[in-house]
């Protein structure tokens, strides 16, 4: 290990002393994955209107969601709501990747830094790294790359179903309340549309485990104005839309 800090000292051995399936769960996910950044009772909402069972649970102190198989347009595909933050939300989908996940659309809500109307729909194609997660399962650097061919397939199946949306550069950081003046303002500078706390290390992770992975975004709240925040509905109308055009989409992969 060198002395320069120890975020950047990288390590890329591909075992770790604690790996994801350390208890040996009899559990098996099917490949595809819908990795929802909604509260619990939208979750349940949602399930209860389509045939599905459960199954497995996630464990830890404050967070235990169940993992949902959920049938729609006759595909089976795995379901289960993520945590909020890259630590956790990285976790989780670790584990998830460890008991058979291989295609992962994600979604859920990002701050606006430029003028973008409540809930409307973009996909980032790249994430800038200022997280801490995403530096334990990826060299250094400023951004994570998310184009792909299965990102590519994503938006065909989108376009397909007639939905609207854009490409964007997306910030992602740890710092929910440290989303200063001079941040915004240099973020946007290279080129982000949106902040959320999760894209870059989730597609670190992704990338690490070479599994397929994108991410759907949803405004919320709005920074756009730096002297006058709005909250807006924190995006709230997009979750049961996400949960729908989500699974329309990954039953459709």
């Amino acid at each position: 290990m060198s002395e320069k800090p120890f975020i950047l000292d990288f390590d890329n051995d591909q075992h770790a002393v604690l790996e994801p399936t350390f208890e040996k769960l009899p559990y098996k996910f099917h490949s595809r994955l819908l990795y929802a950044f909604v509260p619990e009772d939208e979750v349940n909402s949602f399930v209860e209107q389509h045939p599905h069972k459960v199954l497995g649970k996630f464990k830890t102190i404050s967070f235990r969601p169940q993992v949902y198989e959920v049938e729609i347009n006759n595909q089976k595909f795995t379901l289960c709501q993520a945590p909020l933050g890259a630590p956790a939300a990285v976790k989780l989908l670790d584990w998830l990747i460890a008991y058979g996940v291989r295609k992962v659309l994600a979604f859920g809500n990002a701050g606006a830094l430029k003028r973008l109307p409540e809930n409307a729909m973009f996909i980032p194609v790249k994430a800038i790294r200022d997280e801490g997660m995403s530096f334990h399962y990826k060299e250094p650097g400023q951004f994570v790359d998310l184009q792909s061919n299965f990102l590519s397939e994503i938006e065909t199946k989108i376009k397909d179903l007639g939905y609207n949306y854009d490409e964007i550069v997306t910030w992602t950081t740890d710092g929910f309340f440290r989303e200063t003046s001079k941040k915004v303002t240099y973020f946007k500078e290279l080129g982000a549309a949106t902040v959320e706390m999760e894209c870059a290390a989730l597609a670190a992770c992704a990338q690490f485990r070479s599994i397929e992975f994108a991410q759907i975004l949803f405004t919320g709240d709005t920074l756009a104005d730096m002297d006058n925040y709005d909250r807006r509905g924190w995006g709230r109308s997009s979750y049961g839309a996400g949960l729908n055009i989500g699974s329309e989409i990954i039953s459709r992969i």
